[in-house]
């Protein structure tokens, strides 16, 4: 009896034991962190950049102010030996001239004399001989220049460019040609010339003083008989 009881009980536990529900371990899975945006190398690397544009910015300035004091220093230079040609007529009863006055404070280097009429420009050489050419008339006493490139004029310098003496009857007409180039008409001369660093001028018997690239290009016509 007491060994049927128990095999009745064991059965008994291996039932129970066969309903019994399994053991899991639960495991741990940590949640992955979160990196972050600023760390040492990132600081470091943008710090290096910050520093290399801030010195590029300040290379630039510094080079811009170079620029400035260079072209300043440029200007200086050459307003301390700027040339400044002007055309005077003197006019009496027994004389007439035309003279060019170097006024500036630097040599005038003359390129050439030259006449327009209208729209046409022409070299020429003295004014004399433009003279002669326009009029049958001789000057009796007379004294003119030869205008040719390479001829230097000191500051304070004047050169006589036509003169002519005389009564005043012999005079008259002679005023009145010339004069017709220095009122405001479509007749003038003028002369090109250059500063010691190679800026041309113009300047003109209406006492007009600017640079070549103001007064224009000008197509030259050479030898003038008419």
């Amino acid at each position: 009896m007491e060994a049927n009881s128990n095999k009745d009980n064991s059965s008994n536990k291996t039932e129970r034991r066969k309903h019994k529900k399994p053991y899991y371990k639960k495991r741990y899975n940590p949640k992955p962190s979160k990196k972050k945006f600023w760390n040492a190398d990132k600081i470091v690397s943008l710090s290096a950049m910050a520093i290399a544009l801030f010195t590029l910015v300040v290379l630039l300035y510094q080079s811009h102010i170079l620029d400035k004091q260079y072209e300043l220093t440029v200007k200086q230079q050459k307003a301390a030996v700027l040339p400044y040609l002007q055309f005077i007529d003197e006019s009496g009863d027994d004389v007439f001239s035309i003279n060019i006055k170097n006024k500036g404070l630097g040599p005038a280097f003359i390129k050439g004399l030259y006449i327009k009429e209208k729209d046409s420009t022409f070299l020429h050489f003295n004014l004399k001989m433009f003279y002669d050419n326009k009029n049958t008339d001789t000057v009796y006493s007379w004294n003119s220049a030869s205008i040719i490139e390479g001829i230097v004029l000191s500051p304070g310098e004047t050169m006589e460019l036509f003169s002519a003496r005389g009564g005043s009857s012999g005079l008259g007409p002679i005023k009145e040609f010339f004069y017709n180039y220095f009122s405001m008409n479509n007749n003038m001369f003028f002369i090109e010339y250059e500063s010691v660093f190679g800026d041309a001028w113009i300047s003109t018997t209406f006492l007009q003083n600017m640079t070549k690239e103001e007064y224009g290009d000008f197509e030259v016509y050479y030898d003038l008989v008419e």
